[in-house]
């Protein structure tokens, strides 16, 4: 069960990170988007004020407004609208809406 948990977590991760890069590039010429993507310890995409990052073997994404993603160790974060994700030790998180998450 924990495996398969951790494929969907990595499935709902990949999803957003290309949901968001293609919202934010369609934003783009309207003013700027606010997305940091980093997936394997490299940034692939940097707009605004939001910070993310990740290590060779995990991935990040954070959206709108200084918001703060990161991921070390197998795992995923994803921190929307205000939030801060944090995940370590093959984990995956989701903060919303000016939430603070982490997983061990």
């Amino acid at each position: 069960m924990r495996r398969i948990t951790s494929v969907l977590s990595v499935m709902v991760v990949m999803a957003a990170m290309v949901a968001v890069s293609g919202a934010a590039l369609a934003q783009e010429p309207r003013g700027g988007a606010d997305v940091c993507v980093s997936q394997g310890g490299q940034t692939i995409y940097d707009m605004g004020a939001s910070f993310c990052f990740s290590d060779p073997t995990s991935q990040a994404v954070a959206i709108n407004h200084s918001d703060f993603a990161a991921a070390q160790n197998d795992s995923q974060a994803v921190a929307i609208n205000h939030s801060v994700a944090i995940a370590f030790n093959a984990c995956a998180v989701v903060a919303l809406n000016g939430q603070y998450e982490t997983c061990p």
